[in-house]
């Protein structure tokens, strides 16, 4: 039936997308963005290299793909976050954890994220560029609000803040490998929790000893 074999090629279609993004993340975490080459995606995915061009248009547009997708995922988190009906501090906690949790479980895409940004050209370049503004500015106005409130000290400088947040965040990709000693989900507590402490933040429920499993 039509329907259904329209319905099928369109799944396809997709499946594959995600397999070509899936191998560029391979190939740009392990050589770099400059160094690779669509053969080494085509390669990974075992089709002829011209055929690619079905999915993508430039390699430019693989490694946009990545990184908006990761920024995409971080929206997300944004919007749930921001619908929760607790405090600034524990929005900003949750937050973090969450974040946290994902950094760790897509290290390659966060490496690529921060370290090959740079070779974006363009439109592209400049809405990767608001994308990081959206991000900061989210955090701003959570360490604001938790300020307004008093679950902040009322001298703390949000800017300061919001970048030795952003810097903790980006530091995993430099020291995190899943093969070492502790889990994913004990490591993303604990830096959520350091991080707010050294802001000044008290009284967010006590972490627990699965997290460390």
């Amino acid at each position: 039936m039509p329907g259904k074999r329209s319905t099928k090629v369109a799944t396809d279609r997709r499946n594959r997308d995600a397999e070509v993004v899936e191998a560029a993340i391979k190939v740009f975490y392990e050589k770099g963005y400059a160094a690779s080459s669509i053969q080494d995606v085509a390669d990974i995915v075992g089709v002829l290299k011209g055929s690619l061009y079905h999915y993508i248009s430039s390699k430019e547009d693989l490694l946009f793909r990545i990184l908006q997708q990761s920024h995409e995922h971080a929206r997300a988190i944004m919007l749930e976050v921001s619908e929760l009906e607790v405090g600034p501090a524990e929005r900003l906690y949750t937050y973090l954890h969450r974040m946290y949790l994902w950094y760790l479980s897509h290290v390659e895409r966060v490496s690529i994220y921060f370290n090959q940004q740079q070779h974006l050209t363009g439109t592209n370049r400049t809405i990767m560029r608001k994308n990081g503004r959206e991000f900061s500015r989210f955090i701003r106005d959570l360490l604001s609000e938790a300020r307004q409130v008093g679950e902040l000290r009322n001298d703390l400088d949000v800017k300061l803040a919001s970048f030795f947040i952003v810097g903790a965040l980006n530091s995993i990709p430099t020291w995190y490998r899943p093969s070492g000693e502790y889990a994913p989900e004990y490591i993303a507590d604990e830096f959520a929790r350091m991080s707010l402490a050294a802001l000044g933040v008290v009284g967010l429920p006590e972490s627990t000893e699965a997290a460390r499993a």
